[in-house]
């Protein structure tokens, strides 16, 4: 971290420091921006900070950077967790040339996909069990084809999205 420049903090939920190596809110203050200082910013991504640098340096280390909360699959039962989708687990299931997945409803997943070709059912249906395994969703799984999937404003394009709250 660029501790000369910023205070960064990983925090709980309460707010409260947490301890090296768990995973919190990160909270950011700049100490060197005086036109437009920002005080205790919340970014909405999860952190966790690392054992200190064997380099001897000194400063503070992140350990690893997990997501954004808007990135976060919630189930139904109340947990949540950052999904991952390597490539290597769906690439070979028909044509597909991009895939989003959006969480409509606690329930529900909805796969986006771009594909050469329309998909056979049997195709949707090893597509559907893969991302069921993948995302250890235990509802309704939709696969939704598509013509093009929009990048979002800043021209990033996110593999998957909430629409929850």
């Amino acid at each position: 971290m660029q501790a000369e420049n910023i205070l960064l903090e990983i925090l709980d939920e309460a707010g409260m420091p947490l301890p090296v190596g768990q995973l919190g809110r990160v909270v950011i203050t700049t100490l060197h921006n005086f036109a437009m200082p920002l005080i205790r910013y919340e970014l909405g991504d999860y952190a966790a900070r690392g054992e200190a640098c064997p380099c001897g340096r000194g400063l503070p280390v992140l350990e690893r950077i997990v997501g954004r909360r808007r990135n976060m699959l919630r189930l139904p039962d109340g947990s949540q967790h950052w999904p991952s989708f390597p490539e290597a687990r769906w690439s070979e299931i028909g044509t597909i040339e991009q895939v989003q997945v959006v969480q409509a409803a606690l329930d529900r997943v909805v796969l986006r996909v771009v594909v050469a070709q329309p998909l056979s059912a049997q195709e949707g249906e090893q597509l559907r069990q893969a991302f069921a395994d993948m995302l250890c969703f235990p509802h309704a799984i939709v696969v939704e084809e598509v013509a093009a999937i929009p990048r979002q404003a800043n021209a990033k394009f996110e593999d998957f999205v909430s629409e929850l709250d």
